[in-house]
């Protein structure tokens, strides 16, 4: 069974989500909303005190029936006031777990891996705390190589797994905090952290080395092929002078461009000798 391909990463005309000072989140505003039963809550408890604190105060000697009426006053106006709030604490409390279900990255179908969406929306992140620790930020994109040779040869089933394998080998090469995704049909994305040129060498050495030593396994017409997947990788990592974060992707993406043309280039001087 194929799965629907994702449009690849050849324009950036997705606009990453930017936070401004007078923004709230709905998250904030989950917690806005779970204060403001706690606080009438507290406004009530006060309340009844005072109400008891002053019938003590006005009856030197209260009878037993002003203590039972401003006891049951008490009590009154703090069960009025749980009941009046519960409504609002638990609809605050299920709208900041819809909150945070929402902030989960919905995967791409076919690898599992995040989205290009996501992708710009961690290199925005990152790129503005970076800026302002003083920390570098790298970018490494990867195309798989002969992908529309492999889908003609054995099947776009055969494709598919080649997607599967090389996925997987990013996503375990990279680091724990680094964010790896599928940014179209045959590219990857991954986002270095902390990391500088030397970071991005040990990455792709790292990730060509597994990529040589395993093979992605495929049913090709009822038999059994194994596939190796060369790829061709670009990077760049931002800059003191760098102002917008797709200025580091689009550094990255013209690298990524150069690394193609050279390998069609050796690949026609291959093919003329």
């Amino acid at each position: 069974m194929t799965v629907r391909r994702v449009r690849p990463v050849r324009a950036f005309t997705e606009a990453p989500r930017h936070a401004t000072a007078g923004d709230e989140t709905p998250a904030e505003g989950a917690r806005s909303a779970l204060w403001a039963p706690l606080a009438f809550r507290l406004l009530a408890i006060v309340w009844a005190g005072a109400i008891v604190a002053a019938v003590v105060d006005e009856f030197a000697a209260p009878s037993h029936l002003t203590v039972m009426f401003a006891l049951g006053l008490t009590g009154l106006l703090v069960g009025a006031a749980f009941v009046l709030t519960r409504g609002a604490g638990d609809a605050a409390t299920q709208t900041t777990e819809e909150d945070d279900e929402a902030a989960e990255p919905e995967p791409d179908l076919l690898t599992s891996l995040p989205t290009l969406t996501h992708f710009r929306n961690r290199l925005a992140d990152e790129f503005g705390r970076g800026q302002r620790m003083g920390r570098p930020l790298a970018v490494v994109l990867i195309d798989v190589n002969n992908l529309t040779a492999v889908n003609r040869e054995y099947g776009t089933s055969a494709g598919d797994e080649v997607l599967r394998h090389v996925a997987r080998i990013v996503d375990e090469t990279k680091r724990y905090n680094d964010v790896a995704a599928r940014l179209g049909d045959d590219e990857f994305g991954v986002l270095l952290l902390d990391s500088g040129p030397q970071g991005i060498t040990a990455f792709t050495e790292r990730l060509e080395d597994r990529l040589a030593r395993e093979s992605a396994a495929a049913d090709a017409g009822g038999r059994s092929v194994s596939l190796w997947a060369g790829i061709c990788t670009g990077a760049s990592t931002s800059q003191p002078g760098m102002v917008r974060p797709d200025e580091v992707l689009e550094t990255a993406l013209a690298d990524l461009n150069r690394a193609k043309q050279e390998r069609e280039r050796r690949r026609r001087m291959w093919l003329s000798a």
